[in-house]
């Protein structure tokens, strides 16, 4: 709401200067100041809140990136309350709330970030760094930890991987007179150290993506190359970091058990929910909202559509996930 009023500070001031009963509902200078830094203060939550809240695109690599912006704003807001104090109870009761969950980043969440070839390790561990100098967090050796996890999280992989590997080499060691015992054991030892040391760090030192791109495609496409991270990569873009998706299936529910329709089985409702958000995810319309299972249905031209208006008008799938930049939002 503060993002549509603010533009039009000057129209609402003239227009209470017209009416003289209105004058004393003008806001001064300074309020309008105050509502621009709140509008600021909220519009890091919402841009996470719509980002993460996707339904069809991964989004574990991108949670980082959204904590450390709200970080930021934490620390703009600390630097303004010497000079504005309206916000400081907010942001104090704000704070300790959001450092009750983020205090300490999964390490999931960061080995997400490093496996976004924008970010990989360097850029990783520096943010990081800042994110816990923007909270007032001491960080005490994040660059060891980060990287001892990935190594950890790398290994294990890798010994996934190579379940198959000392089988083939040895077929191929067999077939051949002049391979022995030892020769096959230095296969392996070659085998795994090529695997445990260059592929980690050929992917680290590689040059840093600067341009957008799929993160899906880009595993699929060096999969052959690096295929212990990209096992890492399809399990770990696979968990969603919003339930919003999940509870929005459940919460069809009471289009399909109502008054009328109260005696269904439990393995027959269950059959019905589950049926209903698989052809929904078919048809790329698990987003829209049924008239009557929310109270807080967006109303038309906010980008989520409601069952009756998916019917009848047509959308593009890619636009999906960019309803807040619709024009009438």
């Amino acid at each position: 709401m503060f993002h549509r009023v603010l533009p039009y500070k000057d129209v609402i001031d003239n227009m209470l200067k017209s009416n003289s009963d209105s004058i004393q509902l003008m806001l001064s200078m300074g309020e309008w100041q105050q509502l621009q830094h709140v509008k600021d203060f909220l519009k890091a939550f919402f841009d996470a809140t719509v980002k993460l809240s996707c339904s069809y695109t991964p989004s574990a690599h991108e949670l980082l990136q959204h904590l450390f912006a709200i970080s930021k704003v934490y620390r703009d807001i600390r630097e303004l309350e010497n000079r504005d104090e309206t916000l400081a109870p907010i942001v104090k009761a704000m704070t300790t709330k959001f450092l009750k969950y983020w205090d300490d980043v999964p390490l999931v969440t960061i080995i997400a970030n490093f496996l976004d070839p924008h970010w990989k390790v360097k850029y990783t561990v520096k943010m990081m760094q800042k994110y816990k100098e923007n909270l007032g967090l001491p960080a005490h050796n994040e660059e060891g930890r980060i990287n001892y996890a990935l190594e950890t999280m790398f290994n294990l992989y890798n010994s996934r991987i190579n379940v198959a590997r000392p089988a083939s080499t040895r077929s191929s060691a067999g077939s051949g007179s002049h391979h022995g015992l030892l020769d096959d054991l230095r296969d392996e030892d070659d085998l795994d150290e090529n695997a445990s040391m260059n592929e980690l760090k050929s992917y680290n030192l590689g040059m840093v993506e600067k341009h957008p791109v799929d993160i899906l495609d880009y595993w699929k496409r060096h999969s052959s190359a690096s295929p212990t991270l990209a096992m890492m990569a399809r399990d770990i873009f696979a968990v969603p970091v919003s339930t919003v998706p999940s509870e929005s299936c459940f919460s069809s529910a009471n289009m399909i058990l109502t008054d009328k329709r109260s005696k269904l089985g439990p393995n027959v409702f269950e059959r019905l929910v589950c049926m209903k958000d698989w052809i929904d995810a078919e048809n790329r319309t698990q987003h829209f909202v049924p008239r009557e299972t929310s109270s807080c249905v967006e109303t038309q031209g906010s980008g989520t559509a409601t069952e009756a208006e998916s019917d009848d008008e047509e959308y593009d799938p890619k636009d999906t996930e960019l309803w807040y930049l619709c024009n009438n939002y």
